[in-house]
């Protein structure tokens, strides 16, 4: 139960990464709002968000693995 609270709540932050990455980089509001050198800031929150996807997605398996060892 634990596993799953924590893999959504990463999936769902790794969600909100990407969407800032996308507005802050691919909008007109979102490019005004980061300019020039700023415009790292919402490219690096969608590489976090990645990030998070892929943490989320190594719990799930590890936790996958762990119930198939049980079962055996």
């Amino acid at each position: 139960m634990a596993v799953r609270v924590v893999v959504i709540a990463l999936t769902l932050a790794g969600l909100g990464a990407i969407t800032f990455c996308y507005w802050g980089l691919e909008t007109t509001a979102g490019r005004k709002a980061f300019d020039e050198m700023d415009g790292l800031i919402p490219f690096f929150a969608g590489v976090g968000g990645l990030g998070l996807w892929g943490l989320a997605l190594v719990i799930l398996a590890i936790n996958l693995w762990i119930q198939k060892q049980k079962r055996q």
